[in-house]
């Protein structure tokens, strides 16, 4: 595995946020986080294969949930935000939530499930490649750009379970982030 530093990554968001149109970006967060649900969708089918278990789509609806808390997390789900997930959705080949329904989504998920959702991922990180674990986490760092072009506490806590904690390079607290980034 290949460490990650936040604080670059979230540079390097903001420098594609600021250079890119809305539409250029929202075909960047699916492009980016594509590769990684890819892998994940295949090492998840193989392992309810092996195990004789129906498989039920988890994967794209962990990646759903995270989603809809980047998104939502911040009070408001814009426009922008939303055309991403449809485009996520239209590529993962699975019919896009309405805009009630992803206010619905989130109202009703913990955000125990959602850490859950990302701790699973991150478990699984070294069975996919570091580029695409890196550029899944860029993914989610510029959809939290989306829209309102900020970056918010409840999202730099969301994105941190990512980082692996006295291996990677993640702020400790939203503040020590601020002062940093």
């Amino acid at each position: 595995m290949r460490p990650m530093n936040l604080v670059k990554i979230m540079n390097y968001a903001w420098d594609n946020r600021y250079s890119s149109g809305d539409r250029e970006l929202q075909d960047n967060v699916r492009n980016l986080i594509s590769h990684a649900y890819a892998k994940y969708d295949s090492i998840f089918r193989d392992y309810c294969a092996r195990k004789g278990e129906v498989y039920d789509d988890r994967v794209f609806y962990a990646f759903q949930r995270i989603f809809m808390f980047v998104t939502n997390s911040d009070g408001s789900l814009l426009q922008s935000e939303y055309d991403s997930y449809v485009k996520y959705c239209n590529w993962a080949g699975i019919a896009p939530l309405s805009v009630d329904e992803c206010k619905a989504l989130y109202a009703r998920t913990g955000v125990e499930t959602v850490a859950g959702d990302i701790r699973t991922l991150s478990a699984l990180r070294d069975r996919i490649d570091d580029s695409m674990y890196e550029a899944m986490v860029v993914g989610f760092c510029t959809l939290s750009l989306l829209g309102d072009r900020a970056f918010d506490e409840n999202e730099y806590y969301i994105i941190r379970c990512f980082f692996k904690e006295g291996y990677d390079y993640c702020p400790s607290t939203w503040e020590q982030f601020k002062k940093e980034w």
